[in-house]
């Protein structure tokens, strides 16, 4: 339940137990289980301390297979499958108990030249500076204070447009940022966006049924989680992000997300989660 910066970057810092093996720190939650945007980000952690300094992180390909237990060690095993002269490739399997419940690929590159284009950032949204807090926005359609909303207090999430159904599917946009000033380590800026971008992503495969996401009568949790770093960025400034869900279907909802920054795309991500409707 991490309240502030420093808070949320102890999350990931982790105790090497063994050449590529790693332990991961037990977090304070109200969640009855971990959540996965923890697990996610502290497995690539550990996969960038085993990768040369001169490589970035460029795409992540992630399976949640079990609830993980918030009051259990969580430990890390990393295999090296590939270091080449420009890509590093690393797998990751988060275990407690012995029983595995996460699966990491992450691959990385050291940075060159090349062709660049951009899809353009939206300009139909509300500055963040005059964007209501999600917070706030879903106490008020709750009439109540969400709990598990604190869980990431260490986060500013403002909402940049409504949610909305589409002819292309429910669709949400929404700033995000912490909410202080974070160290030059561009591993960790990588490890604290891929934290936050769980955080809404799922939620938008509701927004084209009369259902609501948080309520007793919904059972979701993420599957898979994929994401792809385009350009530098720092999650400690404004980062738009732009969400629609194509498609919902046999109790599966699929989402793809993408982030912007100084009026470009700094990564995409995509993620399929249990949407369960409960009788």
């Amino acid at each position: 339940m991490p309240e502030t910066v420093d808070e949320l970057i102890s999350q990931f810092e982790l105790t090497q137990t063994g050449p590529l093996t790693f332990q991961g720190p037990q977090p304070k939650t109200l969640l009855q289980r971990l959540f996965g945007g923890q697990v996610l980000a502290t497995s690539l952690m550990a996969a960038l301390h085993t990768v040369p300094q001169d490589r970035a992180v460029h795409s992540l390909n992630a399976y949640f297979l079990l609830p993980g237990d918030p009051l259990t060690p969580l430990s890390l095993d990393v295999e090296v499958l590939r270091d080449g002269r420009s890509f590093s490739a690393r797998r990751v399997v988060a275990k407690q108990a012995e029983h595995a419940i996460f699966q990491l690929s992450a691959s990385f590159h050291v940075p060159e030249p090349g062709l660049s284009h951009s899809a353009e950032q939206p300009t139909d949204v509300t500055p963040p500076e005059e964007s209501p807090l999600m917070r706030r926005v879903l106490e008020e359609r709750f009439g109540r204070q969400v709990r598990r909303l604190s869980e990431w207090d260490a986060l500013e999430v403002r909402l940049a447009s409504p949610p909305q159904p589409t002819h292309e599917g429910g669709m949400m946009r929404a700033w995000v940022r912490t909410q202080e000033r974070m160290p030059e380590d561009p591993g960790l800026h990588a490890a604290v966006l891929a934290y936050l971008s769980d955080i809404t992503l799922l939620s938008v495969s509701t927004v084209q049924h009369q259902v609501e996401f948080m309520s007793p009568q919904m059972r979701a949790a993420s599957i898979d989680h994929a994401m792809w770093f385009h350009r530098p960025f720092r999650a400690d400034e404004w980062l738009l992000y732009d969400m629609i869900s194509p498609s919902a279907s046999g109790a599966r909802g699929f989402c793809t997300g993408r982030l912007y920054q100084g009026g470009l795309a700094v990564a995409s991500c995509a993620q399929e989660g249990l949407i369960r409707v409960l009788d």
